[in-house]
């Protein structure tokens, strides 16, 4: 058990750099509007652009995760984010700026399949996978609550490469980490290896719908994350206000998800937890964009979502993948993650523009989850047999 707690940790860590990577730019975005003139829809297209190269990438790191291992892609995975995270901290034009965040993709898609690939395999077939699933599940919201309470007050004291520069210390830090003290676990299967192409066209059907679950439920949550400090400002807080406002939305993750975790994948109710939360959040993020008055209601029954919706997905994900494909499992679900970022805050930030209002973009991030909960009725229950 020691040695499965040591793969959590490394898990773990590997999510936080990607969610730093991911998240540390909403924070920072009203900044950036006032000292480079960015417009809502540009600050949409470059938080979006992250996701361009992971769509491309996923599915292939996932296979050469199965193939070469962990320790290698991973490697790989930190030296490209370090490099794209010191370009964008060292720009000084929007070109520039998008070039650096198209490269952070590669690795930040990298290090998110990797991260749940190293947890799923190593706690697959025990009673503890959905407690570890679970535990997993906060290291995105650790990341953004890091970013939130954080960076909005970095950024404004030292600018906004203040934040960047801190997600590269911390990027180097679990690179030297991994590369001094990280090895691969012994391979259970002993398949023979096959190409990318059949190990997609032989991959369970249900991953692919349990990527479009995740696909629309990051969709529309990304637009909320992405112009989530924009509205409260514009309502009349302080950047720092809003930050910790913001940082009130990973409460739930952060407290609830190895309970709910472990609940949901005794009970089998992975499936019902998502559909209820992507449901549960059109709601609320619509009345967010109508509502003028108190917004704390609101955020803790959105915060309570965000740690409902990806542990359905994944205390569900380890019963649909097997031997040597789960890498490339998890490199789909990437994949999915990456359309989902890709388009939901471009397209909320181009409405934004239009319409002069977040209530319509808050429409959309409403209406796209929506369409998750819908396909989760495709999805069927898992036995036990499979996990």
């Amino acid at each position: 058990m020691n040695r499965k707690l040591w793969y959590l940790a490394a898990g773990y860590a590997l999510t936080v750099a990607f969610a730093l990577s991911l998240q540390f730019l909403p924070p920072v975005i009203p900044v950036m509007k006032t000292s480079l003139g960015m417009t809502a829809g540009q600050a949409g297209a470059l938080m979006s652009s992250l996701a361009l190269f992971g769509i491309i990438v996923s599915p292939l790191v996932g296979y050469l995760a199965d193939r070469w291992g962990g320790r290698t892609v991973g490697l790989l995975g930190l030296v490209c984010l370090i490099a794209a995270e010191a370009w964008f901290a060292l720009s000084t034009s929007y070109a520039n700026l998008l070039m650096a965040r198209l490269t952070m993709g590669i690795g930040a898609a990298t290090l998110s399949i990797l991260g749940a690939q190293i947890v799923s395999e190593n706690f697959a077939g025990t009673r503890y996978l959905g407690a570890a699933m679970g535990t997993m599940n906060t290291a995105v919201p650790t990341g953004i609550l890091v970013s939130q309470l954080g960076f909005s007050r970095l950024a404004a004291a030292r600018g906004w490469q203040a934040p960047v520069w801190a997600c590269l210390v911390f990027t180097c830090v679990v690179a030297v980490a991994c590369f001094l003290f990280y090895q691969d676990p012994i391979p259970r299967h002993d398949e023979t290896p096959v190409s990318l192409i059949a190990g997609l066209r032989r991959l369970n059907p249900q991953v692919w719908m349990l990527g479009l679950v995740w696909m629309f439920w990051e969709a529309g949550t990304m637009i909320l994350l992405t112009f989530c400090n924009d509205l409260l400002v514009g309502r009349g807080m302080s950047p720092q206000t809003a930050g910790t406002m913001a940082g009130i939305l990973m409460l739930f993750p952060i407290i609830a998800s190895t309970f709910m975790g472990h609940v949901l994948d005794r009970r089998r109710w992975q499936a019902r937890g998502a559909a209820l939360a992507c449901l549960m959040f059109a709601v609320c993020v619509i009345l967010l964009g109508v509502v003028s008055g108190s917004v704390l209601p609101l955020f803790l029954g959105i915060s309570f979502t965000f740690a409902l919706a990806p542990m359905g997905v994944f205390a569900l994900a380890p019963h649909l993948m097997h031997g040597r494909e789960s890498g490339l499992g998890y490199g789909v679900l990437a994949g999915m993650l990456n359309i989902g970022v890709l388009f939901g805050p471009a397209i909320g930030g181009i409405v934004r523009d239009a319409t002069g209002s977040y209530l319509a973009s808050f429409i959309m991030a409403g209406v796209l989850t929506s369409i998750g909960a819908a396909c989760v009725l495709l999805l069927r229950r898992p036995v036990l047999e499979n996990a």
